[in-house]
């Protein structure tokens, strides 16, 4: 099954090291194969005895938590599924900046282009990116 999170770049890599281990890869191996730490590869196979993939998958992906609590984040979503134009961008299509534009707008807060990047794809919304739009 999919889940938003196996988009992220460093919960999509912790899933593949964990089924090598439950493929029955001896740690060490995983962690030269990967470029990880053996000791963070003896930790995601404690993990997955404890919880199988799943508390990999749930891990936190790090950094710091979120300014926009729960109901922004959900006014977010809503409006990324709507036309730029409804919010006063003159353009059909969101991109990466209007995106941060909006949430600059919107909350008073001023997000990377990666972190957005990463927010869309958490949202289920990052398909209403045009990767070259400006």
């Amino acid at each position: 099954m999919h889940r938003q999170n196996d988009d992220l770049p460093t919960v999509a890599r912790r899933v593949t090291a964990g089924k090598k281990l439950l493929d029955g890869v001896a740690a060490s191996v995983v962690a030269k194969e990967m470029g990880m730490a053996k000791t963070t590869v003896e930790r995601y196979s404690k993990l997955l005895e404890q919880g199988g993939l799943d508390a990999l998958r749930n891990m936190s992906v790090g950094g710091r938590h979120s300014a926009l609590a729960v109901a922004d984040l959900d006014w977010l979503a809503q409006a990324l599924k709507a036309s730029p134009r409804d919010y006063g961008f003159d353009a059909d299509g969101w991109s990466n900046a209007r995106m941060r534009e909006l949430i600059s707008r919107q909350f008073g807060i001023s997000y990377s282009r990666v972190y957005v990047w990463q927010l869309a794809t958490r949202l289920g919304v990052s398909y209403r990116l045009g990767r070259n739009a400006q």
